[in-house]
C-alpha cells in the first residue's frame, strides 16, 4: 500500500512507528489537505490530497501540531511489518508493507529469510585464534540448511570471507523483499570488562516491530546454549535499522571465552547456534500467524 503526499518541495520528514500505526511528520510546511481517501474501493491521489486503496489502512488522520509541521497518521488493521519512504519528483511516497500470509502449522514455508554472517571487515578473535567471521559463516550455512528443509527461501549476504560493508548487506535484504533479516555474531568485550562475569546470550533490535523477533531468538538460543540470558536490547546497529522487514542481531556466545570459543569452533556448537536461530525465526512467524 502506498500513501502519496503531494508537496510543494522535497521537505524533510520523520516517520514514527507504533504497533499498529505509522505517523509521517513533515517539517517546513503547512497543511493544505482537502481530502483523504482510503479503504476498499478507494480512489487515487490528486493535488492537495492523500490517498490509498487498501483495507490494511483502517483510518487516516492529519494534524498541524506547529506552524511549520504537518502530521499524517495511518492506523493499520495489522501490526506493522515494514515500510519505506522515497520521493517521486516532489511527491513523497510512503510504502507500507503488507504482512505476509503465514501458515500457522508451517510458518517458514515460502518465506524469504536473509541471514547475515557478521563481519568482515573486523570481527573478534578467540583465545586460540578463531575469527568471528569464520564462525558466523559456518553457523549461517547450517541455519540455511535447516530453514530450507522447513520450506523457506534463504539468502546469505556473504558466502565467503570477502569483506562487505554494512549498507550493501541491508540493501541486499531489501532488494530481495526479505520477510526477516537476522545478523549472526559472536560477542566480545573491551579491555577492562571481565567476560567471566559479564558473558551470556543477547539479541538486539531497533525497530519496534522487531522486538518479538529478538525475544524469540533470545529464548531459543538460551535454550540451546544453556548460558546466562543477557536478554534483548535496543541497539542502534546498521543491520537492525532497516524499516522494510523485522530484523535482529544475535550475539550467541562470547568468542573471547575459551570454552565458548570451543563451542563456536565445533560442528555441534555451530549446529546448536543454527537451531536456535531457526527456532527463533519460526516461533516469531508462528506467533504472527495467530494474529487476526
Amino acid at each position: 500500500m502506498t500513501l502519496r503526499v503531494p508537496l510543494p518541495a522535497r521537505l524533510p520528514y520523520q516517520i514514527t512507528e507504533r504497533e499498529r500505526s505509522l505517523t509521517l511528520r513533515l517539517y517546513g510546511g503547512a497543511s493544505d489537505i482537502n481530502w483523504m481517501q482510503y479503504g476498499e474501493g478507494g480512489g487515487g491521489g490528486g493535488a492537495g490530497g492523500a490517498a490509498g486503496t487498501d483495507p490494511l489502512v483502517t483510518r487516516m488522520s492529519y494534524a498541524q501540531p506547529a506552524a511549520d509541521e504537518v502530521t499524517i497518521t495511518l492506523e493499520l488493521a495489522q501490526r506493522v511489518w515494514g515500510y519505506r519512504a522515497r520521493f517521486a519528483g516532489r511527491d513523497l511516497l510512503l510504502e507500507v508493507r503488507r504482512p505476509p500470509l503465514l501458515d500457522g502449522e508451517h510458518p517458514l514455508r515460502g518465506r524469504t529469510v536473509v541471514l547475515d554472517p557478521g563481519h568482515p571487515p573486523l570481527g573478534a578473535r578467540g583465545p586460540t585464534g578463531l575469527w568471528e567471521p569464520v564462525a558466523t559463516l559456518a553457523v549461517a550455512f547450517k541455519a540455511k540448511t535447516l530453514l530450507e528443509r522447513a520450506g523457506a527461501i534463504v539468502l546469505l549476504t556473504r558466502t565467503d570471507s570477502t569483506s562487505i560493508e554494512l549498507y550493501p548487506r541491508t540493501h541486499f535484504a531489501e532488494l530481495r523483499d526479505a520477510d526477516v533479516l537476522v545478523s549472526i555474531h559472536a560477542n566480545a568485550l573491551p579491555d577492562g570488562v571481565n567476560p567471566f562475569t559479564n558473558s551470556g546470550t543477547s539479541v538486539y533490535y531497533f525497530q519496534p516491530r522487531s522486538t518479538r523477533l529478538a525475544r524469540e531468538l533470545d529464548r531459543a538460543l538460551v535454550t540451546e546454549f544453556r548460558v546466562r540470558d543477557l536478554g534483548i536490547g535496543r541497539g542502534d546497529y546498521a543491520l537492525v535499522r532497516p524499516t522494510w522487514m523485522p530484523a535482529a542481531l544475535t550475539e550467541g556466545l562470547f568468542i573471547m571465552l575459551p570454552e565458548q570459543e570451543a563451542v563456536l569452533a565445533s560442528e555441534d556448537g555451530q549446529w546448536r547456534y543454527a537451531r536456535g536461530v531457526v527456532r527463533g525465526i519460526e516461533n516469531f512467524l508462528r506467533e504472527r500467524a495467530r494474529e487476526p
